[in-house]
């Protein structure tokens, strides 16, 4: 649930023409996608709606990774996994997002700014799904 609500919750402010905004998960995946629409005819346009998919699947990994390891039908070790993809996935996503807003040269670079609580709360969410995957495996092993 951290990693969903963290998603919805600011990631990181704006800056420059965006300065008055704060941006989400959600939004930055937008934002990405909107960037998409206007370079439509640039080569980057492929890229940039990859990424935007792949932000939007960050919260849905989630929470299928917990819904995996909690359903009695599925072996344990096979949540385990699940939530360990899910962790894995989240850790990089959050850490290429904010690798985008200081490297130069990234069409985000000059639009973003420091983290906000959401990055926060979805990176804890990413280190509780790692927690929990470690601890489902150790059950699962018994």
């Amino acid at each position: 649930m951290l990693v969903v609500s963290g998603f919805f919750l600011p990631w990181l402010n704006g800056t420059a023409e965006f300065a008055a905004r704060d941006f989400s998960g959600f939004d930055l995946a937008r934002l990405v996608r909107n960037f998409e629409i206007v370079a439509s005819s640039s080569p980057e346009a492929g890229r940039l709606g990859l990424i935007a998919a792949v932000l939007y699947t960050v919260p849905a990994l989630a929470v299928n990774g917990a819904i995996l390891s909690l359903a009695p039908a599925i072996h344990r070790k096979a949540g385990a996994i699940a939530l360990a993809v899910a962790a894995v996935y989240a850790v990089v996503v959050l850490t290429l997002t904010a690798a985008m807003t200081v490297i130069p040269g990234t069409d985000l670079e000059g639009v973003l700014g420091a983290p906000m609580k959401g990055f926060f709360v979805s990176s804890a969410g990413g280190a509780a799904l790692a927690a929990s995957a470690a601890l489902t495996l150790r059950r699962a092993r018994r």
